[in-house]
Protein backbone atom coordinates (compact mmCIF):
# COMPACT_ATOMS: atom_id res chain seq x y z
CA UNK A 1 0.00 0.00 0.00
CA UNK A 2 1.13 3.50 -0.80
CA UNK A 3 1.64 5.98 2.02
CA UNK A 4 3.09 9.28 3.08
CA UNK A 5 6.71 9.87 1.96
CA UNK A 6 7.38 11.05 5.52
CA UNK A 7 7.16 7.45 6.73
CA UNK A 8 10.66 5.98 6.56
CA UNK A 9 9.33 2.64 7.83
CA UNK A 10 6.51 2.28 5.31
CA UNK A 11 8.17 -0.63 3.50
CA UNK A 12 8.66 -2.44 6.83
CA UNK A 13 5.07 -1.76 7.84
CA UNK A 14 3.76 -3.22 4.59
CA UNK A 15 5.97 -6.27 4.89
CA UNK A 16 4.84 -6.91 8.47
CA UNK A 17 1.22 -6.24 7.64
CA UNK A 18 1.06 -8.71 4.77
CA UNK A 19 3.09 -11.42 6.50
CA UNK A 20 -0.02 -12.88 8.18
CA UNK A 21 -3.15 -14.46 6.74
CA UNK A 22 -6.13 -12.10 6.79
CA UNK A 23 -8.04 -14.00 9.49
CA UNK A 24 -5.03 -14.06 11.80
CA UNK A 25 -4.59 -10.30 11.93
CA UNK A 26 -5.01 -9.08 15.51
CA UNK A 27 -6.14 -5.73 16.85
CA UNK A 28 -2.49 -4.86 17.44
CA UNK A 29 -1.64 -5.77 13.84
CA UNK A 30 -4.43 -3.54 12.52
CA UNK A 31 -4.12 -0.67 14.96
CA UNK A 32 -1.56 1.43 13.08
CA UNK A 33 -3.32 0.94 9.76
CA UNK A 34 -6.78 1.78 11.20
CA UNK A 35 -5.44 5.05 12.59
CA UNK A 36 -3.66 6.08 9.38
CA UNK A 37 -5.92 4.54 6.73
CA UNK A 38 -6.73 6.80 3.77
CA UNK A 39 -5.14 9.86 5.35
CA UNK A 40 -1.49 8.81 5.22
CA UNK A 41 -1.50 5.07 4.45
CA UNK A 42 -3.54 3.20 1.88
CA UNK A 43 -6.68 4.28 0.02
CA UNK A 44 -10.41 3.59 0.25
CA UNK A 45 -10.13 0.22 -1.47
CA UNK A 46 -7.40 -0.82 0.97
CA UNK A 47 -9.60 0.10 3.92
CA UNK A 48 -12.58 -1.72 2.44
CA UNK A 49 -10.39 -4.80 2.03
CA UNK A 50 -9.47 -4.91 5.72
CA UNK A 51 -12.81 -3.60 7.01
CA UNK A 52 -14.42 -7.04 7.57
CA UNK A 53 -11.60 -8.04 9.91
CA UNK A 54 -11.64 -4.65 11.66
CA UNK A 55 -15.38 -4.99 12.26
CA UNK A 56 -15.04 -8.62 13.34
CA UNK A 57 -12.55 -7.63 16.03
CA UNK A 58 -14.73 -4.67 17.00
CA UNK A 59 -17.63 -7.08 17.58
CA UNK A 60 -15.35 -9.04 19.92
CA UNK A 61 -14.72 -5.81 21.90
CA UNK A 62 -11.14 -5.90 20.65
CA UNK A 63 -11.38 -3.07 18.15
CA UNK A 64 -8.17 -1.88 16.48
CA UNK A 65 -7.22 1.59 17.72
CA UNK A 66 -10.68 2.92 18.79
CA UNK A 67 -14.23 1.96 17.85
CA UNK A 68 -14.91 5.64 17.08
CA UNK A 69 -11.95 5.79 14.68
CA UNK A 70 -13.01 2.61 12.89
CA UNK A 71 -16.42 4.18 12.16
CA UNK A 72 -15.03 7.65 11.52
CA UNK A 73 -12.83 6.20 8.78
CA UNK A 74 -16.02 5.13 7.05
CA UNK A 75 -17.05 8.79 6.98
CA UNK A 76 -13.63 9.76 5.66
CA UNK A 77 -14.03 7.16 2.92
CA UNK A 78 -17.47 8.60 1.97
CA UNK A 79 -19.16 5.27 2.67
CA UNK A 80 -22.59 6.76 2.03
CA UNK A 81 -21.61 6.92 -1.67
CA UNK A 82 -20.66 3.22 -1.76
CA UNK A 83 -22.82 0.54 -3.34
CA UNK A 84 -26.24 0.35 -1.71
CA UNK A 85 -25.64 -3.25 -0.60
CA UNK A 86 -22.41 -2.19 1.14
CA UNK A 87 -24.17 0.63 2.97
CA UNK A 88 -26.96 -1.75 4.01
CA UNK A 89 -24.50 -4.24 5.44
CA UNK A 90 -22.77 -1.54 7.51
CA UNK A 91 -26.13 -0.37 8.89
CA UNK A 92 -27.06 -3.94 9.76
CA UNK A 93 -23.68 -4.50 11.36
CA UNK A 94 -23.97 -1.44 13.63
CA UNK A 95 -27.42 -2.49 14.80
CA UNK A 96 -26.31 -6.08 15.38
CA UNK A 97 -23.28 -4.80 17.29
CA UNK A 98 -25.60 -2.78 19.53
CA UNK A 99 -27.89 -5.76 20.13
CA UNK A 100 -24.89 -7.91 20.99
CA UNK A 101 -23.50 -5.31 23.40
CA UNK A 102 -26.80 -5.11 25.29
CA UNK A 103 -26.71 -8.87 25.84
CA UNK A 104 -23.04 -9.05 26.79
CA UNK A 105 -22.65 -9.53 30.54
CA UNK A 106 -18.84 -9.58 30.59
CA UNK A 107 -16.69 -7.16 32.54
CA UNK A 108 -15.20 -6.02 29.25
CA UNK A 109 -18.59 -5.06 27.84
CA UNK A 110 -19.33 -3.09 30.99
CA UNK A 111 -15.99 -1.30 30.76
CA UNK A 112 -16.32 -0.33 27.11
CA UNK A 113 -20.10 0.22 27.06
CA UNK A 114 -20.05 4.02 26.79
CA UNK A 115 -17.30 4.03 24.15
CA UNK A 116 -19.37 1.73 21.97
CA UNK A 117 -22.73 3.34 22.74
CA UNK A 118 -21.53 6.88 22.01
CA UNK A 119 -19.88 5.74 18.77
CA UNK A 120 -22.87 3.79 17.50
CA UNK A 121 -25.19 6.63 18.55
CA UNK A 122 -23.17 9.10 16.49
CA UNK A 123 -22.68 7.06 13.33
CA UNK A 124 -25.88 5.01 13.12
CA UNK A 125 -28.40 7.14 11.20
CA UNK A 126 -31.52 6.57 13.38
CA UNK A 127 -30.83 7.02 17.08
CA UNK A 128 -34.45 6.16 17.93
CA UNK A 129 -33.83 2.62 16.61
CA UNK A 130 -31.17 2.11 19.29
CA UNK A 131 -33.58 3.12 22.03
CA UNK A 132 -36.28 0.86 20.59
CA UNK A 133 -33.89 -2.11 20.66
CA UNK A 134 -32.88 -1.30 24.25
CA UNK A 135 -36.51 -1.01 25.29
CA UNK A 136 -37.39 -4.37 23.77
CA UNK A 137 -34.34 -6.13 25.27
CA UNK A 138 -35.67 -6.56 28.81
CA UNK A 139 -33.30 -9.26 30.09
CA UNK A 140 -31.05 -8.69 33.10
CA UNK A 141 -27.92 -7.64 31.22
CA UNK A 142 -29.57 -4.85 29.22
CA UNK A 143 -31.17 -3.48 32.39
CA UNK A 144 -27.85 -3.70 34.22
CA UNK A 145 -26.18 -1.68 31.43
CA UNK A 146 -29.00 0.85 31.68
CA UNK A 147 -28.56 1.27 35.45
CA UNK A 148 -24.77 1.53 35.20
CA UNK A 149 -25.03 4.17 32.49
CA UNK A 150 -27.47 6.32 34.45
CA UNK A 151 -25.42 5.96 37.63
CA UNK A 152 -22.15 6.93 35.94
CA UNK A 153 -23.36 9.43 33.33
CA UNK A 154 -26.27 11.31 34.94
CA UNK A 155 -24.29 14.55 35.30
CA UNK A 156 -23.09 14.41 31.70
CA UNK A 157 -26.58 13.78 30.33
CA UNK A 158 -28.69 16.12 32.43
CA UNK A 159 -26.31 18.79 33.73
CA UNK A 160 -23.86 19.15 30.85
CA UNK A 161 -26.06 17.95 28.01
CA UNK A 162 -23.40 15.71 26.50
CA UNK A 163 -22.97 12.11 25.49
CA UNK A 164 -19.42 11.42 26.55
CA UNK A 165 -17.02 9.18 24.66
CA UNK A 166 -14.24 9.75 22.14
CA UNK A 167 -15.84 13.15 21.63
CA UNK A 168 -18.33 15.02 23.81
CA UNK A 169 -21.47 14.97 21.68
CA UNK A 170 -24.56 17.09 22.08
CA UNK A 171 -26.68 15.46 19.39
CA UNK A 172 -29.19 12.83 20.55
CA UNK A 173 -28.87 13.85 24.22
CA UNK A 174 -32.32 15.47 24.42
CA UNK A 175 -33.95 12.39 22.92
CA UNK A 176 -31.98 10.13 25.26
CA UNK A 177 -32.91 12.18 28.33
CA UNK A 178 -36.58 12.21 27.38
CA UNK A 179 -36.47 8.44 27.00
CA UNK A 180 -34.68 7.94 30.32
CA UNK A 181 -37.25 10.07 32.14
CA UNK A 182 -40.21 8.25 30.61
CA UNK A 183 -42.59 6.30 32.82
CA UNK A 184 -41.61 3.08 31.11
CA UNK A 185 -37.88 3.34 31.89
CA UNK A 186 -38.30 4.51 35.49
CA UNK A 187 -40.78 1.70 36.09
CA UNK A 188 -38.39 -0.77 34.51
CA UNK A 189 -35.71 0.13 37.02
CA UNK A 190 -38.18 0.04 39.91
CA UNK A 191 -39.27 -3.47 38.98
CA UNK A 192 -35.70 -4.59 38.30
CA UNK A 193 -34.62 -3.66 41.81
CA UNK A 194 -37.15 -6.04 43.37
CA UNK A 195 -36.41 -8.69 40.78
CA UNK A 196 -32.66 -8.60 41.41
CA UNK A 197 -32.57 -7.25 44.99
CA UNK A 198 -30.27 -10.05 46.14
CA UNK A 199 -27.78 -9.48 43.29
CA UNK A 200 -24.62 -7.38 43.82
CA UNK A 201 -25.75 -4.78 41.25
CA UNK A 202 -29.14 -4.15 42.91
CA UNK A 203 -27.77 -1.09 44.72
CA UNK A 204 -26.76 0.50 41.40
CA UNK A 205 -30.25 -0.12 40.04
CA UNK A 206 -31.73 1.53 43.14
CA UNK A 207 -29.47 4.58 42.78
CA UNK A 208 -30.21 4.86 39.06
CA UNK A 209 -33.96 4.78 39.70
CA UNK A 210 -33.63 7.44 42.39
CA UNK A 211 -31.53 9.66 40.11
CA UNK A 212 -34.12 9.51 37.35
CA UNK A 213 -37.02 10.06 39.76
CA UNK A 214 -35.26 13.10 41.24
CA UNK A 215 -34.56 14.42 37.75
CA UNK A 216 -38.22 14.01 36.82
CA UNK A 217 -39.25 16.05 39.86
CA UNK A 218 -36.68 18.74 39.10
CA UNK A 219 -37.81 18.91 35.48
CA UNK A 220 -41.46 19.22 36.49
CA UNK A 221 -40.57 21.90 39.05
CA UNK A 222 -38.57 23.93 36.52
CA UNK A 223 -41.41 23.70 34.01
CA UNK A 224 -43.77 24.98 36.66
CA UNK A 225 -41.53 27.99 37.30
CA UNK A 226 -41.26 28.69 33.58
CA UNK A 227 -45.03 28.45 33.16
CA UNK A 228 -45.55 30.95 35.96
CA UNK A 229 -43.27 33.46 34.29
CA UNK A 230 -40.27 32.73 36.51
CA UNK A 231 -42.11 33.18 39.82
CA UNK A 232 -41.66 30.44 42.36
CA UNK A 233 -44.89 28.93 43.51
Amino acid sequence: MQGSPNYDDLEIWNKEFFSKPFKELTADDLSRFTGKAMTTWGDVDDYKHFLPRILELTAQLDTPYEVWIAFDKLEYGNWKTWEETEQKVIHEYMLALWESLLKDDTEKAERFFMDYFSSIAHFYPRFSDLLTVWESETKKTATKHLANMVYNERANFFDKGILDGFHKQTENVHELNTWLLSDKIVKRLEEAFYLYEHKPFAEIISWAEKMLSDERRNTAHNRGIAASGGRRR
